[in-house]
């Protein structure tokens, strides 16, 4: 699969992602190219973000604190 290689990629891969989230619907075929463009971008964008905006584990104290 390609990879993103920088943020600029990365925001022009969003933009069409948001293109073709609204372009489909529940009622789109499920053959149709939009959607499989639309889950390889979504792919590539989701191993992008794990790369460069992970997402820790909050700490116990951040916890306690979220929930009261």
């Amino acid at each position: 699969m390609a990879q993103i290689k920088d943020k600029k990629q990365y925001d022009a891969i969003m933009a069409r992602i948001d293109e073709l989230f609204f372009a489909t619907d529940e009622n789109t075929p499920k053959d149709d190219k939009r959607l499989h463009e639309l889950d390889a971008l979504s792919a590539m964008a989701e191993e992008y973000e794990q790369e460069h905006y992970p997402i820790q584990t909050p700490s116990l104290s951040d916890t306690i604190i979220a929930r009261m």
